[in-house]
């Protein structure tokens, strides 16, 4: 604008086509000029309204960014340094500008003298200035200024309203570039997300195929191709259950329609778990395995459902001969365990013979040669079916066959019992045995008292079989209410660290000479271990060569307010006399003459009247010709076996019952069954069948005592029996 002095009208003229053009070419400019234009157009403006600055200030948040700045010629630029410029600072011009004002001061110099926007505006050296506000949205986004420095100007009204049209321009321009190229960062950012996805795709092992709503194929990555056997043409728009796929489930049954995992997750909208399928392909059977899902959010799109496919054919391959080979390792367990039973049955009988002919022989002998001859018979033999039940003990706990209890029991029985069953044995060795309790030992306790007592006595056999001098001893702690802690301590031979690692190996003893010295099989440690693991508890072995060892072992048995089960001692005159079975009348059936032998023998020591008979069929015979105070079965006879016979005389016995006039006795004959079956399961398995009690070879006399007597005690004689001993119904030579 020239300084000639023109008019009113003029000046306006002038400026308005000057907006114009410039409005123009705002308005035109392409989003990458957006810059230049702007820089432009303020320039155009700050020269011909002769201003010393023109520039345009961005809001960010709470601060305000100088984008453009123009400067006449001889003004320095302060663009630089007016850069996220706290909002406060812009002070007093602040508030009309948030009100969609302009800020128009024509000459500092008239503000009142010491007022904040005259302090601010002369402290930069600005002796004029105006700025219009660029609003969107009804909020400021920033501003537009113009400043005189070295003179005073004045803007016309009609020129601050063209002004401002300039400024609501620039504005728009600014606002259209931001979301121009927020637009782009977004389309840059999703194309970007698709090219890692698609490389994802393409590289990933996991075979993808997407479905649309009708189960038509509308996408495949490489993966799949490979996974199905068929090329990307063959698959792209085939239906999912089209006739051509020949794909069954992993078993070889074919899908029915609506049963395909595409089918379940459109009719639920939910995943649907992984399926292995078989594929039916030209080179061979191949699996894979399938999981469907929906697709979230899929309205702009086609897509419904995405199969992740696998190739599992290795995978099923290896999980068939894994099963093949667990089978196989299961047959081969049950192969061992079923030699070991029978082995333990056939070795069971002739101890029956050698244990009970010493038995018998015992109380027959005087002389003291003699006695000792029988002792070391009975001895052999007792050790000989330790040995057995330590092989079967060990077979059912590599099968996964022997079940630990959880039953209530008092710590103080056990030590009574252990404390009883050893101290006989530490004496003959003269070394001193002893069994301490500390705490709660009447408290009762949840767990299995049998494997306990198991666990006790494999340890201080061990330590008293390993103990030439000194002593024994056993400390039970019950003071814990979590368990108890068990501490077998001896004065023996001790151990060397490589030996202590190979105690609890099955079969394994420290070292040749200490099995020609002492013996054993090396099972009583492993067992204890494996015991302990299955009770859930912890074992230690300390031991010194020459000084002894230690064992110390907790077991988690807590504390339990259900009843206790007390191990009752027998009736004394159970254990210690016969008077009660005097001239008892039973009937015993077993095929092997050796056994028949025995408990004809052990029944005539306790004053029985046995009539022995050989097999199943005499049994019946016997039982329909006489009256009986009690039977003995052998379970394994060749012709009818013991439960058979069983079934029988119940049956026989029911049908008495129900004849007319007949008066039944009050109570069902007892019956109880005779094995060398003495599996824990085999045993539990003749009771279920019916059998009052079972008795297991190798047969002693005491326990033949205490079956018999408590049964009589329970259900009373039948008949008085005549006078005799064994009465054998018929000469057998089998």
């Amino acid at each position: 604008m020239s300084d000639d002095i023109i008019s009113n009208e003029t000046r306006l003229t002038r400026i308005q086509a000057l907006v114009v053009d410039i409005l123009n070419d705002l308005l035109r400019a392409p989003i990458d000029q957006t810059d230049a234009v702007v820089q432009e157009a303020i320039s155009r403006i700050g020269d011909y309204c002769v201003r010393d600055r023109a520039y345009v200030f961005v809001n960010r948040g709470e601060v305000s960014d100088n984008t453009h700045e123009w400067c006449a010629e001889g003004i320095d630029p302060m663009i630089e340094h007016l850069q996220s410029l706290p909002m406060e600072m812009l002070g007093p011009s602040l508030e009309p500008l948030h009100h969609g004002e302009q800020f128009n001061v024509p000459d500092v110099a008239q503000l009142e003298p010491g007022s904040p926007s005259r302090e601010l505006l002369e402290s930069q050296a600005i002796r004029s200035i105006l700025l219009v506000p660029m609003m969107s949205e009804g909020k400021m986004y920033g501003f537009v200024g113009f400043d005189g420095v070295r003179n005073t100007h004045g803007f016309l009204a009609g020129e601050v309203y063209l002004l401002q049209s300039v400024a609501d321009v620039i504005c728009s321009v600014l606002l259209r570039r931001e979301k121009e190229l927020a637009v782009r960062a977004a389309q840059a950012e999703l194309a970007g997300e698709r090219a890692f996805l698609s490389s994802i795709l393409a590289t990933t092992a996991m075979g993808i195929i997407v479905f649309d709503e009708e189960g038509v194929i509308q996408f495949a990555n490489d993966a799949a191709v490979t996974v199905m056997g068929v090329s990307l043409e063959q698959m792209i728009g085939k239906s999912h259950d089209d006739d051509g796929w020949r794909y069954t489930r992993e078993d070889g049954t074919p899908y029915v329609k609506g049963d395909t995992p595409f089918d379940h997750t459109i009719a639920t909208g939910q995943p649907w778990p992984a399926e292995r399928f078989a594929l039916h392909c030209p080179d061979g059977l191949r699996y894979c395995s399938v999981h469907a899902a929906p697709v979230v959010g899929g309205e702009t799109s086609t897509a419904r459902v995405v199969y992740a496919v696998l190739d599992v054919t290795d995978q099923v391959h290896a999980d068939r001969q894994r099963q093949e080979a667990l089978e196989e390792a299961n047959r081969a367990n049950a192969a061992k365990s079923n030699f070991l039973a029978k082995m333990s049955h056939e070795m069971r009988t002739p101890l029956n013979g050698v244990l009970g002919v010493a038995e018998v022989l015992e109380r027959l002998v005087s002389d003291a040669d003699q006695r000792r001859m029988v002792k070391v018979m009975h001895d052999s033999g007792a050790l000989l079916l330790s040995i057995i039940n330590d092989l079967l003990d060990m077979s059912k706990i590599e099968a996964d066959l022997l079940e630990i209890e959880t039953v209530p029991f008092i710590p103080t029985d056990l030590a009574q019992r252990i404390e009883s069953v050893h101290t006989l044995k530490a004496s003959e060795k003269k070394i001193s045995f002893g069994v301490t309790l500390t705490g709660d030992g009447q408290g009762a306790r949840l767990g299995d008292p049998h494997r306990i007592l198991q666990i006790l006595h494999n340890v201080i056999s061990n330590a008293v079989k390993f103990t030439e001098t000194g002593s024994v001893g056993v400390d039970i702690d019950c003071t814990s209410p979590r368990g108890i802690t068990l501490r077998i301590h001896d004065t023996g031979i001790g151990m060397t660290e490589a030996q202590m690692a190979q105690v609890f190996e099955e079969f394994s003893q420290a070292d040749s000479s200490i099995a020609r010295r002492f013996g054993g099989t090396g099972l009583g440690m492993p067992i204890v271990r494996r015991l302990v693991e299955m009770m859930q508890g912890m074992i230690e072995l300390k031991s010194t060569i020459g000084k002894g060892t230690e064992v110390h072992i907790f077991l988690p048995v807590p504390r339990t307010d259900m009843p206790e089960i007390r191990y009752a001692a027998p009736d004394p005159a159970v254990v210690t006399g016969s008077s009660d079975l005097q001239g008892l009348r039973v009937l015993a059936a077993d095929d092997n003459r050796t056994n028949r032998m025995i408990l004809g023998a052990m029944m005539g020591q306790l004053g029985i009247a046995a009539v022995l008979v050989p097999d199943g069929t005499e049994a019946l015979r016997a039982y329909e010709r006489e009256d009986f105070d009690l039977v003995i079965l052998d379970i394994s006879m060749p012709d009818l076996d013991g439960v058979s016979v069983l079934r029988q005389i119940r049956a026989r016995e029911a049908e008495r019952a129900t004849a007319p006039g007949a008066r039944p006795p009050a109570t069902l004959l007892p019956i109880v069954a005779f094995t060398a079956n003495a599996m824990s399961h085999q045993v539990e398995g003749y009771l279920q069948a019916g059998f009052d009690d079972c008795m297991t070879k190798p047969l002693q006399l005491d326990r033949l005592r205490s079956v018999l007597g408590s049964l009589i005690a329970e259900r009373g004689r039948r008949r008085p029996s005549p006078r005799g001993g064994v009465i054998p119904l018929r000469a057998t030579s089998g």
